[in-house]
Protein backbone atom coordinates (compact mmCIF):
# COMPACT_ATOMS: atom_id res chain seq x y z
CA UNK A 1 0.00 0.00 0.00
CA UNK A 2 0.91 3.42 -0.45
CA UNK A 3 1.66 5.48 2.30
CA UNK A 4 -0.24 8.67 3.23
CA UNK A 5 1.85 12.46 2.08
CA UNK A 6 0.17 15.39 3.18
CA UNK A 7 -1.89 16.62 0.09
CA UNK A 8 -3.31 12.88 0.72
CA UNK A 9 -4.29 13.67 3.66
CA UNK A 10 -6.02 17.18 3.04
CA UNK A 11 -7.36 15.66 0.22
CA UNK A 12 -8.93 13.02 2.36
CA UNK A 13 -10.10 15.21 5.29
CA UNK A 14 -11.97 17.75 2.67
CA UNK A 15 -13.97 14.43 1.59
CA UNK A 16 -14.43 12.83 4.88
CA UNK A 17 -14.43 15.67 6.65
CA UNK A 18 -18.55 15.78 7.58
CA UNK A 19 -18.44 11.82 7.98
CA UNK A 20 -15.79 11.70 10.64
CA UNK A 21 -17.32 14.96 13.01
CA UNK A 22 -20.55 12.63 12.51
CA UNK A 23 -18.71 9.65 14.02
CA UNK A 24 -17.66 11.65 16.61
CA UNK A 25 -20.75 13.17 17.61
CA UNK A 26 -22.06 9.68 17.85
CA UNK A 27 -19.37 9.38 20.60
CA UNK A 28 -19.90 13.09 22.07
CA UNK A 29 -23.26 13.76 21.02
CA UNK A 30 -22.04 17.73 20.66
CA UNK A 31 -21.17 19.08 17.43
CA UNK A 32 -19.07 21.55 18.04
CA UNK A 33 -17.23 19.22 20.24
CA UNK A 34 -17.02 16.78 17.43
CA UNK A 35 -16.19 19.55 14.94
CA UNK A 36 -12.75 19.87 17.31
CA UNK A 37 -12.12 16.45 17.71
CA UNK A 38 -11.63 15.68 13.72
CA UNK A 39 -10.07 18.93 13.83
CA UNK A 40 -7.32 18.01 16.44
CA UNK A 41 -7.10 14.69 15.13
CA UNK A 42 -6.19 16.43 11.75
CA UNK A 43 -3.67 18.74 12.87
CA UNK A 44 -1.88 15.98 14.99
CA UNK A 45 -1.65 14.04 12.23
CA UNK A 46 -0.31 16.97 9.88
CA UNK A 47 2.55 17.73 12.62
CA UNK A 48 3.57 13.97 12.61
CA UNK A 49 7.31 13.73 11.19
CA UNK A 50 5.86 10.27 10.47
CA UNK A 51 2.62 10.81 8.58
CA UNK A 52 4.06 8.93 5.20
CA UNK A 53 4.15 5.52 7.37
CA UNK A 54 0.44 5.72 7.74
CA UNK A 55 -1.12 2.77 5.26
CA UNK A 56 -4.44 3.02 5.00
CA UNK A 57 -5.61 6.97 6.39
CA UNK A 58 -8.76 6.75 6.27
CA UNK A 59 -9.00 3.77 8.81
CA UNK A 60 -5.88 5.77 10.66
CA UNK A 61 -8.17 8.82 11.06
CA UNK A 62 -11.28 7.00 12.48
CA UNK A 63 -9.96 5.05 15.23
CA UNK A 64 -8.12 8.57 15.82
CA UNK A 65 -11.37 10.40 15.89
CA UNK A 66 -13.30 7.76 17.91
CA UNK A 67 -10.55 7.74 20.43
CA UNK A 68 -10.03 11.41 21.22
CA UNK A 69 -13.80 11.59 22.00
CA UNK A 70 -13.87 8.78 24.10
CA UNK A 71 -11.01 10.57 25.64
CA UNK A 72 -13.32 13.95 25.41
CA UNK A 73 -16.06 12.12 27.09
CA UNK A 74 -13.42 10.28 30.36
CA UNK A 75 -11.87 14.01 30.58
CA UNK A 76 -15.49 15.91 30.93
CA UNK A 77 -16.53 13.01 33.10
CA UNK A 78 -13.12 13.82 35.86
CA UNK A 79 -14.36 17.81 34.86
CA UNK A 80 -17.61 17.24 36.53
CA UNK A 81 -16.75 15.12 39.16
CA UNK A 82 -14.10 17.50 40.40
CA UNK A 83 -16.85 20.30 40.52
CA UNK A 84 -19.14 18.07 41.83
CA UNK A 85 -16.03 16.90 44.60
CA UNK A 86 -15.58 21.27 44.69
CA UNK A 87 -19.63 22.23 45.27
CA UNK A 88 -19.52 24.40 48.59
CA UNK A 89 -22.76 26.18 49.97
CA UNK A 90 -22.55 29.62 50.49
CA UNK A 91 -22.26 30.43 53.93
CA UNK A 92 -25.23 31.58 55.95
CA UNK A 93 -25.29 34.55 58.20
CA UNK A 94 -25.19 32.72 61.06
CA UNK A 95 -21.62 31.12 59.37
CA UNK A 96 -20.10 34.40 58.37
CA UNK A 97 -21.55 36.05 62.58
CA UNK A 98 -19.28 32.68 64.00
CA UNK A 99 -17.06 33.68 61.67
CA UNK A 100 -16.23 37.38 62.53
CA UNK A 101 -16.70 36.09 66.24
CA UNK A 102 -13.88 33.55 65.63
CA UNK A 103 -11.78 36.43 64.23
CA UNK A 104 -12.17 38.37 67.37
CA UNK A 105 -11.10 35.73 69.51
CA UNK A 106 -8.01 34.87 67.31
CA UNK A 107 -7.34 39.09 67.55
CA UNK A 108 -8.03 39.38 70.98
CA UNK A 109 -5.91 35.94 71.94
CA UNK A 110 -3.16 37.90 70.00
CA UNK A 111 -3.32 40.90 71.66
CA UNK A 112 -2.89 39.43 75.09
CA UNK A 113 0.40 37.45 73.97
CA UNK A 114 3.68 38.59 75.42
CA UNK A 115 5.50 41.69 73.41
CA UNK A 116 7.87 40.31 71.66
CA UNK A 117 5.82 37.00 71.13
CA UNK A 118 3.40 39.47 69.39
CA UNK A 119 6.29 41.17 67.19
CA UNK A 120 7.59 38.07 66.36
CA UNK A 121 4.28 36.19 65.42
CA UNK A 122 3.24 39.48 63.63
CA UNK A 123 6.67 40.12 61.31
CA UNK A 124 6.98 36.26 60.61
CA UNK A 125 3.45 35.46 60.12
CA UNK A 126 1.07 38.34 59.26
CA UNK A 127 4.56 40.38 57.47
CA UNK A 128 5.68 37.28 55.83
CA UNK A 129 9.21 38.33 56.80
CA UNK A 130 12.10 35.74 57.17
CA UNK A 131 13.69 34.83 60.44
CA UNK A 132 16.45 36.84 59.55
CA UNK A 133 14.77 40.01 58.80
CA UNK A 134 11.92 39.71 61.86
CA UNK A 135 15.68 39.15 64.08
CA UNK A 136 16.68 42.42 62.75
CA UNK A 137 13.45 44.65 63.27
CA UNK A 138 13.58 43.68 67.04
CA UNK A 139 17.10 43.57 67.24
CA UNK A 140 17.38 39.70 68.53
CA UNK A 141 19.05 36.71 67.16
CA UNK A 142 17.21 33.94 64.80
CA UNK A 143 16.93 31.85 67.26
CA UNK A 144 15.19 33.97 69.75
CA UNK A 145 12.78 34.85 67.06
CA UNK A 146 11.65 31.39 66.84
CA UNK A 147 11.65 31.10 70.65
CA UNK A 148 9.32 33.73 70.77
CA UNK A 149 7.28 32.38 67.77
CA UNK A 150 6.80 28.88 69.15
CA UNK A 151 6.03 30.75 72.82
CA UNK A 152 3.09 32.18 70.62
CA UNK A 153 2.34 29.48 68.78
CA UNK A 154 1.76 27.39 72.23
CA UNK A 155 -0.05 30.24 74.14
CA UNK A 156 -2.50 30.67 70.84
CA UNK A 157 -3.52 26.76 70.71
CA UNK A 158 -4.24 26.81 74.37
CA UNK A 159 -6.13 30.03 74.62
CA UNK A 160 -7.79 29.30 71.05
CA UNK A 161 -8.08 25.39 71.97
CA UNK A 162 -12.26 26.02 72.26
CA UNK A 163 -12.80 28.31 68.94
CA UNK A 164 -10.78 25.80 66.40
Amino acid sequence: MKAAGTEEIKGIFLKHYREWCLWSYSYLENMDEAEDVVQDVLVKILERQDKEEILNLDSYIKAAVRNASLKKIQQSRGVQKIYQDTEIAAPSYEDHLMGLEADAKVQKAIEGLPEQSRRALKFCVMDGLSYENAADSMEISVNTVKYHLKKAYKELRFKLRDTY
